[in-house]
Order: structure tokens, then C-alpha cells, then sequence
């Protein structure tokens, strides 16, 4: 899921695909211009779609580095650790120079 936020149309892609791996765009992206509107889903967002699309693999990205983010690498990991199975083991973290095997 590119950036984007909660919507009908994102909750029908578990209707409509079959997800093994997914990237989420997170971070709670809100600008101070615009209000309370949000331009990238809330790690609770991203539990919730995870859970609809069942995909095996899930890799966070696009979660800090920039001021307009407003949930970092914490947000995402309290919301996917008080996530029920297998939602909470579906999160693999993308660490530059370090291979991390996924799952069989």
C-alpha cells in the first residue's frame, strides 16, 4: 500500500487479492495547514488492514526521517505487538546491510 490513508477501497483489496507481502506506508503523515487530516495511515490503521489482508509479510516503511510524521518505528511496533497472531508475526522490520530471513 502506497501512501494512503483508511478508506473503503483500501479495506476491499482482502476482498478482491491475495497479499503475501505487503508494504505499508505508515507514520500518521498530518501537515499543521491542513488540520486534523491525515495523508498516511496511523500504525492502529495498519493492525487493522493487516488483519483484513492477511498477508504473510509485512514490512513497515516510510514511518520517520521527516518532520511531518507523527508515529515512528515505537508507534508501529506497540500497535503490531498488542495485535492478536498472526498479524503480530507477520511484521518484519527492514534493516540496511542486515539480511533477515522470512518466514517458511
Amino acid at each position: 500500500m502506497g501512501d494512503t490513508v483508511q478508506y473503503p477501497g483500501v479495506r476491499r483489496v482482502a476482498q478482491r487479492f491475495t497479499v503475501g507481502t505487503m508494504v505499508l506506508h505508515l507514520g500518521a503523515v498530518r501537515f499543521g495547514l491542513t488540520g486534523p487530516l491525515r495523508y498516511t495511515m496511523t500504525a492502529a490503521d495498519g493492525v487493522e488492514l493487516c488483519s483484513l489482508v492477511e498477508a504473510r509479510t509485512v514490512v513497515p516503511v516510510h514511518y520517520e526521517g521527516w518532520g511531518h510524521f507523527t508515529e515512528g518505528r515505537a508507534a508501529v511496533e506497540a500497535a503490531f505487538t498488542a495485535a492478536g497472531d498472526p498479524v503480530r508475526h507477520s511484521l518484519h522490520w527492514l534493516t540496511p546491510g542486515v539480511a533477515t530471513p522470512l518466514p517458511v
